[in-house]
This record gives structure tokens, C-alpha cells and sequence, in this order.
């Protein structure tokens, strides 16, 4: 009897260390992909979003971002979206600032209502703009705000990619759990979103990388399908610009009537 339950003390001790290595591994892969997307101190781009109905009617939107990279490691970069066109769009301004701790600060200045609205917590999961991404989207690629497992390998377009598999910290998060692909170039590649259901969402796809300051991969097109909607949303980047010396006060709350004038 003293053998059976030592077996089955090793058993149950050698599963809870498999699945630690995994979760570990998982961590590890994708802290490492975060980590070699840094160093940009901050960046500007122009942008196109392209929004995709189900009959495939097509609506295109000019943006222009801006990035800033924060030094601090317990804290997440900002942000600032501004929609150059169409009319009904234009002027609208988007000011994100990611938190590893707490729920990210996000603000929405809507020029037909001239004022600046808070984006609440119950309010993240919901469509920005009217894309298929989510305002909890903006710091879906920070490794700390997710818990991760590794699951395994797999052939993606030719190339060797980790499955792995995240689960957001976030509680009012529209998704149960992420499974993505990273290249051996630690580069994010296709991540399937689960919505609170537990049922698939949509799929994110990041194409097109090209090679910044000799050192950062980044996807110049995203392409996000929607499985339930039959909706998708393509992102492409352009004049994207590195360490251009921003000011940090256009990073505020209280620049973001200025910045639409």
C-alpha cells in the first residue's frame, strides 16, 4: 500500500513539474518576443484601416500614430491615434497608456461631442472605431499581462513556430485565452483570440515584417478576421519612423484637445 501511494506521489510531483516547465517555457518565449521588439524609444507611422464586410465592401481610413517606448519595467508604453480621414472620422483621437498592474488608461476625444471620454473597464472588450479589434487589444502584445503555457511546435508557411497559449490577468477581458505562434525569430505570427464563451473570436494575422535600426522586427499589415461576425479589419503601416525624439507632453490627457485642433 506504501508503494501505490509513493507512486502516486511521484506521479502527481513529476505532472505538477511538467506543467511548470511549460508555463515556464511558455513565459520565457514570450518575454524573449517582447523584449526584442524594444529599444524604439518612441516612433511614428502613418497607417490604413481597412474595414471588410462579410459581402467584402471595403471602408478605408488614414491614421496617424505616434509611440513612446516607457523605460520603466513596471510600467507599459503610450500611445496616440489620430484619424486623419474619412469626415465622419476625422479628428477623432485615441490616447492609450498600458499598466502591468492595473487597467490601462485609455481616453477617446470625439470631435462631434467636443469633449474627451474615459474608456471604462466594462468597456474595453468593446470594438474601437468600429474594427475587429478591441480596446484591450492596444496592450494585448505586453508578455506581463497574460499568464502563458508552452503547448508545442508547429509548421507555419514554411516556418518552425512555438504554440503557445495565454490567458488574460485582466478580469474584465473579452477573452478567455489567446493561442498564438512565435518564429524562431521570435516574432508573433497568427494568435486565435477565445471569446468568454470559450468559443473562437477571431484570428489575428501579422504579415509583412520588415527590419527596423538593423535590431526590431516589426509587422508593416495586420489582418484581423472576425469567425462570428464574418467582419475583418487590415492595418497597414507606412513612413514608419524610429526614435524621432518626441515630446512627452503629447502623451497627456490634456494634450489630446490640442492634438485634434
Amino acid at each position: 500500500m506504501k508503494n501505490v501511494i509513493l507512486a502516486l506521489i511521484i506521479l502527481i510531483s513529476t505532472k505538477l513539474s511538467i506543467a511548470e516547465n511549460l508555463e515556464e517555457k511558455g513565459f520565457n518565449i514570450a518575454k524573449s518576443s517582447y523584449e526584442s521588439g524594444r529599444g524604439f524609444t518612441d516612433m511614428i507611422s502613418d497607417q490604413l484601416m481597412i474595414l471588410i464586410d462579410p459581402k467584402g465592401n471595403k471602408v478605408t481610413r488614414e491614421i496617424s500614430a505616434k509611440s513612446l517606448e516607457n523605460l520603466d519595467p513596471n510600467d507599459g508604453d503610450k500611445t496616440i491615434t489620430y484619424f486623419e480621414t474619412p469626415k465622419d472620422v476625422e479628428g477623432t483621437v485615441m490616447l492609450s497608456h498600458t499598466h502591468i498592474n492595473e487597467d490601462d488608461d485609455q481616453w477617446l476625444y470625439l470631435p462631434a461631442l467636443t469633449r474627451v471620454k474615459r474608456i471604462s473597464s466594462s468597456n474595453k472588450s468593446g470594438s474601437f472605431m468600429g474594427s475587429e479589434v478591441a480596446f484591450e487589444d492596444f496592450s494585448a502584445g505586453d508578455y506581463r499581462k497574460y499568464k502563458w503555457k508552452y503547448i508545442g511546435e508547429e509548421v507555419y508557411e514554411g516556418d518552425l513556430c512555438y504554440v503557445l497559449e495565454s490567458y488574460p490577468i485582466y478580469e474584465n477581458s473579452g477573452y478567455t485565452r489567446r493561442v498564438g505562434l512565435t518564429d524562431e525569430l521570435l516574432r508573433a505570427r497568427k494568435i486565435d483570440f477565445y471569446d468568454r464563451k470559450g468559443e473562437l473570436l477571431k484570428t489575428v494575422f501579422f504579415e509583412n515584417y520588415n527590419l527596423y535600426e538593423d535590431k526590431i522586427w516589426m509587422a508593416d499589415s495586420m489582418k484581423v478576421e472576425n469567425h462570428q461576425n464574418k467582419n475583418a479589419t487590415i492595418f497597414q503601416w507606412q513612413n514608419r519612423k524610429l526614435n524621432v525624439g518626441l515630446d512627452k507632453k503629447e502623451f497627456e490627457k490634456s494634450s489630446l484637445m490640442r492634438l485634434a485642433d
